[in-house]
């Protein structure tokens, strides 16, 4: 036993002495080539030193994010990694195609750190300037730490051009809270925007959507969001697609928020989960859906009016505001603030039996004129409550309506037979309405419209370009 044991201590001798060498000719060759004459250990504690350093230096901008969440899911992270394969894109699928046209599917895009998913390709999807008017309407935006600090001058920059709310993220799941969400909210306020709130869900049960819907209001409270707040549960996560009753999860959350005294309570959903069943629209209520559907090329048609708003772009860009930004029409004002008392909102509708467009700044009598075919194309212009006015006719022999700024040609009008139905609205403001006229049309022979493209349009097809016809806000 102790032959052994002198043995084993003479060959660990050996092997240190061998290891010796070797580090101390490492320790030559750094010295010779780098001129350092600390030695290998000091080295080591310099080389560390150095990368901890630049470690800390490139999480500053970062930290703020990584500190918001409060539980990390590395198993989603590895599952994002993944390619997706074809049943993923067939429960998920990038595009739909409906009798309105061929649109691209928003869905996954969490801003939370440990689920950053790379981007679906999108690249047909037109970026808007917010300086073009040949668009659906832009009324809202929503924001997450994707959009950065927004300040207050950049919201009030983006109110120039219609947008008058901001739905701001503020939770998901039950562990993420947006760590830029209280600037957010409090810079939006100040630049005099309605403020709304979106949860990204995670459920796939009522007992899960009952504890994000805690989640989310306990979030909203301590924000100090009002009750009245429109609250939003944004059901687009596709790996949870097809794995609960989303109708059921989704009503559960609703009620669960409406017992913490959130009233107001909306469900964002991309337009596939309806057409394939996954969300019952009926259920929830039509007018409670905020749909989201991108269309690859854009007009001034607001599409999907059942429902209570569109998302139809998310790469709208604002002169002298950085990145982009998605972009919603409200079809019932629950996301925007009410029109100022100087103006009011010109509704814009479509008879597709006699191709005939109708105006009106009355609400009832739009909402009749849709339950009875007509198509609503949202908002047209916003027409001052006084100024010159602008007189309607009624034409009962070829069932077309008229709208003249001219007394003279209203006088001559009823000469002819026409019906005087009063002062419809208002002109005055910056904005020119332009006047065109069909020679070859019985009925919707006056189109107007404050799109110098789709006028120029017009004209190519065969139209008659007559001018101003009126202006607006």
């Amino acid at each position: 036993m102790k032959k052994k044991i002198l043995g084993m201590s003479l060959l660990a001798v050996f092997c240190l002495n061998i290891t010796s060498n070797a580090f101390a000719e490492d320790v030559s060759k750094t010295n010779s080539s780098g001129n350092t004459n600390t030695s290998t250990a000091e080295n080591s504690v310099e080389v560390q030193t150095s990368e901890t350093t630049e470690v800390i230096q490139s999480s500053d901008s970062s930290s703020e994010i990584a500190n918001s969440m409060e539980e990390v899911k590395p198993s989603e992270e590895s599952e994002s990694q993944e390619e997706p394969n074809q049943d993923e894109e067939d429960i998920n699928p990038s595009e739909i195609t409906t009798e309105e046209g061929t649109f691209y599917l928003p869905s996954g895009r969490s801003d939370a750190p440990s689920l950053f998913r790379a981007a679906r390709a999108a690249a047909s999807i037109p970026v808007v300037q917010a300086t073009n008017n040949n668009t659906p309407t832009k009324s809202f935006i929503d924001v997450s730490s994707h959009n950065g600090t927004i300040s207050v001058e950049a919201y009030q920059s983006m109110k120039k051009y219609g947008v008058t709310g901001v739905v701001v993220k503020l939770t998901q799941g039950t562990w993420y809270k947006n760590p830029l969400a209280a600037s957010q909210i409090n810079n939006a306020r100040a630049a005099g925007l309605k403020v709304s709130a979106y949860h990204y869900s995670e459920f796939t049960t009522d007992a899960q959507a009952i504890a994000e819907a805690n989640y989310f209001a306990t979030s909203a409270n301590s924000l100090g969001l009002a009750k009245g707040t429109v609250m939003v549960n944004d059901i687009e996560d596709p790996s949870i697609a097809g794995k609960g009753d989303h109708t059921s999860n989704s009503r559960a959350f609703g009620s669960r928020l409406n017992q913490h005294g959130f009233a107001n309570v909306r469900h964002y959903v991309g337009l596939h989960w309806i057409k394939d069943g996954r969300i019952n629209t009926g259920v929830l209520g039509n007018k409670n859906i905020w749909v989201a559907a991108y269309p690859y090329n854009l007009s001034q048609n607001n599409l999907y009016t059942e429902y209570g708003a569109w998302q139809w772009n998310s790469q709208l860009r604002f002169p002298n505001v950085g990145g982009n930004f998605d972009i919603s029409a409200d079809y019932t004002g629950a996301f925007i603030n009410p029109q100022a008392s100087d103006t009011v909102a010109m509704h814009r509708l479509y008879n597709p039996n006699n191709s005939e467009h109708f105006y009106t700044q009355n609400g009832i009598e739009k909402d009749l004129l849709v339950s009875k075919g007509w198509r609503y194309e949202g908002i047209g212009w916003n027409a001052p409550t006084s100024g010159a006015p602008v007189y309607r006719l009624y034409n009962p022999n070829a069932g077309d309506h008229h709208y003249t700024l001219n007394f003279h040609e209203k006088e001559n009008l009823v000469r002819l037979g026409w019906r005087y139905e009063g002062i419809s609205w208002y002109s005055g403001g910056n904005i020119t309405l332009l006047r065109l006229y069909n020679p070859n049309a019985k009925a919707g022979s006056h189109h107007y419209t404050m799109n110098v493209n789709e006028k120029n349009n017009l004209v190519r097809l065969g139209w008659r370009y007559e001018g101003l016809a009126w202006y607006g806000k």
